[in-house]
């Protein structure tokens, strides 16, 4: 099966384009995320769709904040081309968090030791962090979330996935 994205200039200024048109609905917001997740900074990708993809937006301004930038190329009324990219020193981070045995979060320092902190609760990281994310929302994103025995990292994407519909995120195999 080929990528749905595939550049469209030549080599020295190429820049991927996701055609969405060809993509099943039920395919879509995922293949996105994921596209905007693995954005590094100073690159991007072209996103064509045959509406205005504004409520898409939203979401993705939910999900990583001020991590990425979105660019109308072109607005209907047959097609609507975006570009989204990643701003240059828009690095992910990471959070230290300590996760008790209930599943309350607390951000702790982000030199603690990781694993078991003694009273039945863990600290753990949460990496690839989009850079403007709000601490709130990290926690809300690992409320509840008691991660297996020896798991003290845990990808942001992963709290995504759980958010929206996967019961532990991958977490569990």
């Amino acid at each position: 099966m080929t990528s749905p994205i595939a550049p469209t200039a030549p080599a020295a200024q190429a820049e991927p384009v996701l055609d969405l048109r060809a993509i099943p609905p039920y395919q879509r917001h995922q293949l996105i995320f994921a596209s905007v997740q693995d954005l590094t900074p100073g690159d991007g990708f072209s996103l064509v769709n045959d509406h205005d993809p504004r409520p898409l937006h939203h979401q993705l301004l939910s999900l990583f904040g001020a991590s990425f930038s979105w660019e109308y190329l072109q607005q209907g009324p047959e097609v609507w081309q975006v570009r989204i990219s990643r701003p240059e020193g828009a690095a992910a981070a990471s959070l230290r968090v300590s996760i008790d045995r209930n599943g309350d979060v607390t951000v702790v320092a982000g030199d603690a030791r990781l694993g078991p902190d003694g009273s039945g609760g863990s600290v753990c990281e949460v990496t690839d962090v989009p850079p403007g994310t709000p601490e709130g929302d990290v926690l809300a994103l690992l409320q509840g979330v008691i991660p297996p025995a020896g798991v003290v990292g845990i990808a942001y994407e992963r709290l995504l996935a759980r958010r929206n519909g996967s019961c532990c995120g991958g977490m569990c195999g």
